[in-house]
């Protein structure tokens, strides 16, 4: 990860609205989120610099399996991807 990358993850985590994960890439964005609302909210504020807004509501893994090795625990999650 280059250092803009890392000062632009750095201000979104300082930004102050709530995810589970904020990863940068050049010049793509992805922001994890646990509630649909708050994944709009950070659309809404990627929409000021970004060009391209999208959110997907996907699957993780949960951190603690509760089911067996063939049936892994999934938590849902959205996910917010921008491109500057």
């Amino acid at each position: 990860m280059n250092s803009a990358a890392k000062q632009m993850q750095a201000k979104l985590v300082g930004i102050g609205l709530p995810h589970k994960s904020i990863k940068c890439y050049g010049s793509q964005i992805v922001v994890t989120s646990q509630c649909k609302d708050t994944a709009s909210k950070w659309a809404s504020l990627l929409s000021r610099f970004a060009s391209r807004i999208s959110v997907i509501e996907t699957f993780d893994e949960a951190k603690e399996n509760k089911g067996g090795n063939l049936n892994s625990t999934k938590v849902r999650v959205f996910r917010t991807y921008a491109t500057i």
